[in-house]
């Protein structure tokens, strides 16, 4: 994936929640912005960082070139809006 593909993920405003499909499988969620960073050659993704906090219970890096597909997360209660039945 394109690294510019990436940086506008990470940097929308509004920030989307998103995760992270990798070729080997893998998965990573980044449910706000400050779980993920950009690296040189990839994405830095801290795991188990709540909101608020800078403790993580680990982390995992990756390339750009196995990242194959990003995905929007729905956002959790309160961040969707819902139109009224008519």
């Amino acid at each position: 994936m394109l690294i510019d593909e990436v940086r506008q993920e990470l940097t929308r405003e509004p920030f989307i929640p998103l995760r992270f499909h990798l070729r080997n499988g893998k998965k990573f969620d980044v449910p706000f912005r400050d779980v993920a960073h950009l690296l040189g050659y990839g994405v830095l993704v801290f795991i188990g960082l709540k909101q608020g906090t800078h403790q993580a219970k680990s982390y995992d890096r990756f390339g750009f070139d196995d990242i194959i597909r990003i995905e929007q997360l729905r956002r959790g209660k309160g961040g969707q809006r819902h139109r009224k039945a008519s």
